[in-house]
């Protein structure tokens, strides 16, 4: 039988977790975005969050757009409501094993549902025009996200 070293039989046991007493009240629900499940191992592309809700009145809500692949990837974004939103950037890269920022700013206007669709395809080395990317070829993909106005 080996023997176990001294200073393990003298180490104290971690407290166990304290859990919220019966009464306590839930955490309140996140207001204005709900976040997207991880990304799967080996899965292209991914947002987020995937939902937000802005004032109808004008607001901004800030996305992660994340690659999780091995290749580079451009993106562009699609909106249901030009008028009301605009978008920072429309196109753009993200490299593999990297994430970007992608801003939605959303003008005053009447209250209402509206999505946007992050299209995604491979961007070949040295490719410094993402928007060149979706002329002609093959997409890898999309995630909508989905905005409520109110």
């Amino acid at each position: 039988m080996a023997d176990a070293p001294a200073d393990a039989a003298a180490a104290p046991a971690a407290p166990p977790a304290e859990a919220p007493p019966a009464d306590a009240a839930p955490a309140p629900p996140v207001a204005d975005a709900t976040p997207a499940a991880p990304t799967p191992p080996g899965a292209p592309f991914s947002v987020d969050p995937t939902t937000a809700t802005v004032p109808a009145a004008g607001g901004k809500s800030s996305h992660k757009l994340a690659n999780g692949g091995t290749t580079r990837l451009a993106f562009k974004v699609r909106s249901s409501n030009n008028n009301e939103y605009r978008l920072k950037p429309v196109f753009g890269f993200v490299e593999a094993g990297a994430s970007s920022q992608l801003e939605i700013t959303r003008l005053a206007g009447a209250a209402k549902q509206d999505r946007m669709v992050v299209v995604f395809a491979e961007a070949p080395a040295g490719t410094t025009d993402a928007a060149s990317c979706f002329k002609g070829g093959p997409t890898k993909g999309e995630v909508t996200i989905n905005i409520t106005a109110q």
